[in-house]
């Protein structure tokens, strides 16, 4: 039998209500028919059971198991379908749909046939008929969204929500400032290897691999990767057409196959076999070819496990009702707006790319002057 409270949990308002107005639309055939016309009926419907009717009447199902039980009989297409035929699970429209899940507990049936007293059929019902339909209202197809210190922006395209677009300021600052940290702290690595005897070729030759691994450790130890995580699981929920509910969302992927850390992983595998020592003496145009090859192969698969691994982490709770509460702005604001096909010039502006980029250069600025102050400006080589 079925437990009680998980007929409470099941909505139970919604599984009081008659199985007539839950059900499907029910195929059926005649018992006249014959093999090939039921498994042809039962294949187009995409339902575990057809009716079988004489006159205007159930008499019958076909099901997958009966059409398997005729063949291993040696059934042949112009057969009668009767040799498939097997009793028909009912339930009346008047049932309601808690009666329903009854008899699907207690008959282990993978559908019922709704019929009414006389036999006349109504429809089909199965389980998943018996949860509650939700009104799913209109959503953008594609999202783009960016993490920020103060919370997850999201973008259609053609409107932002979430954080101001000013947050993305802070996004693109933060990150120029790990980077900034990165290479001064590398600086001073190699200046203390220098003194200490290491060759400058060994050096620089160790130098980009280790500010890009300073820059990772601190992009995951930061808050910024569950802020980015959380960003990534609204953006799935969204566009699986889910709700935003924590606990739904939570179930999301952290991974996001439109991430830009994929775009920073290819253009990494790609500068990086291109610029590549050991490849000095191989013609510049093999190894262009060698790098985009490499790039369309790994760049998909390598940028998903640098998300997972280093620019996102499981998101706190406080971080995912962030990125909710700005899904439920954007999904608000698309659901009022006039346009909501983007143009090309809208999805520059509303992507907050030159925002970071604003920033980052910002940011850049005043670390070197800060540098600058101390004498200390040979710390950052790009000025």
């Amino acid at each position: 039998m079925v437990p009680q409270q998980l007929v409470k949990s099941m909505q139970p308002a919604f599984l009081n209500q008659p199985v007539g107005s839950l059900m499907r639309h029910a195929s059926s055939v005649f018992i006249e028919d014959s093999m090939g016309v039921a498994a042809t009926c039962l294949r187009d419907s995409a339902s575990p059971m057809i009716c079988v009717l004489e006159g205007n009447k159930l008499v019958g199902v076909v099901t997958e198991a009966g059409i398997i039980r005729a063949l291993g009989d040696g059934a042949q297409h112009n057969d009668p379908l009767t040799l498939a035929m097997e009793p028909a699970p009912q339930c009346r429209p008047y049932s309601t749909g808690a009666e329903a899940l009854r008899q699907f507990d207690t008959g282990g049936s993978e559908a019922l046939v709704v019929a009414d007293d006389l036999g006349h059929v109504a429809g089909i019902l199965q389980p998943s008929d018996l949860l509650q339909r939700r009104y799913l209202p209109l959503r953008p197809s594609m999202i783009g969204g960016m993490a920020t210190p103060y919370g997850v922006y999201l973008t259609t395209g053609s409107l932002g929500a979430g954080v101001s677009q000013w947050a993305l300021v802070t996004t693109g600052m933060a990150m120029s400032l790990m980077l900034t940290l990165a290479v001064v702290v590398v600086s001073l690595i190699e200046a203390f290897a220098s003194h200490h005897g290491i060759s400058d070729r060994t050096i620089a030759g160790i130098e980009p691999f280790l500010v890009g691994f300073a820059f990772l450790l601190q992009m995951r130890l930061v808050p910024l990767s569950g802020i980015h995580a959380a960003e990534h699981k609204v953006v799935h929920a969204i566009e699986r057409g889910e709700e935003l509910t924590r606990e739904t969302v939570q179930r999301m992927p952290r991974v996001h196959p439109r991430c830009g850390t994929n775009l920073v992983v290819g253009l990494s595998i790609f500068t990086g076999i291109l610029g590549a020592s050991f490849l000095g003496g191989v013609d510049v145009s093999i190894r262009t070819v060698l790098a985009g090859i490499a790039t369309l192969i790994f760049w998909k698969p390598l940028g998903s496990l640098a998300q997972y691994w280093i620019t996102t982490k499981p998101p706190t709770e406080k971080q995912l009702d962030l990125g909710i509460k700005s899904g439920k702005d954007l999904l608000e604001k698309y659901h009022r707006a006039h346009v909501t096909a983007p143009n090309v010039v809208g999805r520059i502006l509303n992507s907050g790319m030159l925002h970071v980029m604003a920033g980052a250069a910002i940011m850049t600025g005043l670390t070197w002057l800060v540098l600058a102050a101390f004498g200390r400006s040979d710390l950052l080589p790009l000025f």
